[in-house]
């Protein structure tokens, strides 16, 4: 066998169909993900306030009246500025979820210009009730719901897969995982394969969740408009956790080019975790 005749006979890159399998299956897991958590609040009332839908959400804002109790509470408690040319903003936000509670939030943003011309701005977000009083849910539990939708994401592709033979993605744009990509019938994976398959894939993403989840679990807990509003002064002078959540990110986003995307340029088929698993992904018969 000639060396050009082997070349071709190595499976395609598929990097953009692979991609748009991905972004379908993400889409329809979403849309599962809303329903679930949207059914467990409806059902376990108590986690109302604290749960938010992590997929398809949309915020506006509208500017509001400083007068109304809950701006003039945040006003009266925001720390003392010395600064010339500053500015107070009010304004209402609500979060529309796709078959969740509705969630309005008290905004107030304070901006001034630096020393070097710049503009410094810090804001306060409060979450409102139904009557327009402040509640103080625990920030645990957005992030431990959000968590366990992540964690969960790459088990229901794998089930998915086992099952049904393919997940949406996969079966739209004709692909499938195998450990043969030569062979005329490609065999399926075993489902230990599978299952390790997906959370090979997603790991990176699922590390910065559990790491930021840690982070947010020192984080102290606000029970009143003042705790919240003293908080300014706690987060201007220690940076420490913003610091670490932007160097986390970046890191992932680094981990993420070279775990999905480089080895396209060199693996036809294949993606780091593919190898692990002795595993290609190509073109159904």
């Amino acid at each position: 066998m000639t060396e050009q005749t082997a070349t071709s006979q190595r499976p395609p890159r598929l990097f953009l169909r692979r991609l748009a399998a991905l972004i379908v299956d993400f889409l329809v897991y979403g849309i599962l993900a809303t329903f679930i958590v949207g059914a467990v609040v409806m059902a376990v009332p108590q986690l109302k306030d604290g749960v938010a839908s992590s997929f398809f959400y949309t915020r506006t804002c509208e500017a509001a009246d400083s007068s109304i109790p809950v701006f003039a509470a945040i006003q009266q408690d925001w720390p003392k500025s010395d600064a010339g040319n500053t500015t107070m903003n009010a304004r209402f936000c609500t979060i529309e979820s796709f078959f969740m509670p509705q969630k309005r939030l008290a905004v107030v943003t304070e901006s001034r210009e630096g020393e070097n011309g710049g503009t410094f701005t810090r804001s306060v977000s409060i979450q409102l009730d139904e009557t327009g009083a402040p509640v103080f849910p625990s920030p645990l539990i957005e992030r431990s719901v959000s968590a366990l939708q992540l964690i969960a994401f790459p088990l229901a592709l794998a089930l998915s897969t086992i099952f049904l033979g393919w997940t949406p993605g996969k079966r739209i744009f004709s692909l499938r995982a195998t450990t043969d990509a030569l062979a005329k019938t490609p065999p399926p994976l075993s489902p230990a394969r599978t299952i390790s398959r997906e959370y090979l894939k997603f790991w990176p993403v699922i590390a910065n969740n559990l790491i930021q989840f840690a982070i947010a679990a020192q984080a102290p807990r606000s029970s009143s408009v003042a705790e919240t509003v003293a908080w300014l002064e706690a987060a201007g002078t220690d940076q420490r956790a913003i610091a670490d959540i932007l160097v986390l990110n970046a890191a992932t986003l680094l981990v993420l080019f070279v775990w999905w995307v480089w080895p396209f340029a060199l693996w036809r088929g294949r993606t780091l975790y593919d190898g692990f698993v002795r595993a290609y992904v190509v073109l159904r018969n």
